[in-house]
């Protein structure tokens, strides 16, 4: 769930360099793991514990630094939500996860049998989630794509293909805030081009939020670029309209009630977006 950068020091036993991709696929797992052995929290993978099991500890440093597992955990349900009620609403076709990381809802959420899967995400992570998360395992169609996020367009281009004739959800969870401005709307205009009836479900952070959190990656030994969006203008510039804004835990934004669009001068709170392409 994020973007290639340098590779850091620390290695998992399975070998696995600690990349902002790897990172942030380990960290969404951990807490993942933590939230199903949690009584408290009505929140169920089975399937986490397999990955954050090899959780390097200056991952676990992020956490200590910051209110990280709380956070992801509320995004986690909150895209789930999401999710849940676009196929509750049925027409559903594909799925296209970019930045999947070890994301495991195809496995884990009542997935309808006839939406496609495409999980994209770097080769190493996807390695490792072939080795203990089989494709095969999946009741419903799944295929991974080794790519480089970065180069939004031959992403898309992979895509098309795959994609042809089918209403598609696209997942970026954990992965915008990687971005600069510019590569969001690099991005969104690329995703556009699946076509029209597209959804786009993905998380953003306020730029406050951002540099918080990319101070305490630092403090953890385990530095980590993070960038915030302050408002819809990299969506909105192509062509995505804004349905939802589910705004995240412990984020106050007085310019518009919860799940009300907004326009892009209104600043972003720390969220869950669904986009629609029409």
């Amino acid at each position: 769930m994020g973007v290639d950068a340098v590779p850091y020091d620390c290695v998992p036993s399975d070998g696995v360099p600690v990349t902002t991709t790897a990172a942030t696929a380990f960290l969404t797992a951990d807490a993942r793991a933590q939230a199903t052995t949690d009584p408290a929290q009505d929140f169920h993978d089975p399937y986490a514990a397999r990955f954050a099991a090899l959780c390097p500890p200056a991952i676990h440093g992020i956490t200590r630094h910051t209110a990280g597992t709380a956070v992801v955990m509320a995004r986690t349900v909150l895209v789930d939500r999401l999710l849940a009620e676009l196929f509750a609403h049925g027409g559903v076709e594909a799925c296209v996860n970019l930045g999947a990381g070890f994301d495991a809802r195809p496995y884990r959420m009542d997935w309808p049998q006839h939406c496609r899967v495409i999980e994209i995400d770097s080769a190493p992570v996807l390695d490792l989630k072939d080795r203990l998360l089989p494709p095969a395992d999946c009741t419903a169609p799944l295929e991974r794509l080794r790519g480089d996020l970065r180069d939004a367009e031959t992403m898309v281009d992979l895509l098309m293909s795959r994609t042809a004739g089918r209403r598609c959800v696209v997942l970026a969870e954990g992965l915008l805030t990687y971005l600069s401005h510019d590569a969001v709307g690099a991005l969104a205009a690329a995703v556009a081009r699946l076509g029209t009836g597209t959804s786009w479900i993905c998380d953003v952070l306020s730029v406050p939020s951002a540099e918080s959190l990319a101070r305490a990656s630092r403090i953890a030994g385990t530095p980590l670029e993070m960038r915030g969006l302050a408002d819809l203008e990299a969506f909105e510039t192509a062509g995505w309209r804004c349905e939802r804004i589910e705004p995240l835990p412990g984020t106050r934004w007085v310019a518009a009630p919860r799940g009300r669009v907004a326009p892009a001068s209104r600043q972003l709170p720390d969220s869950v977006l669904r986009l629609s392409q029409y």
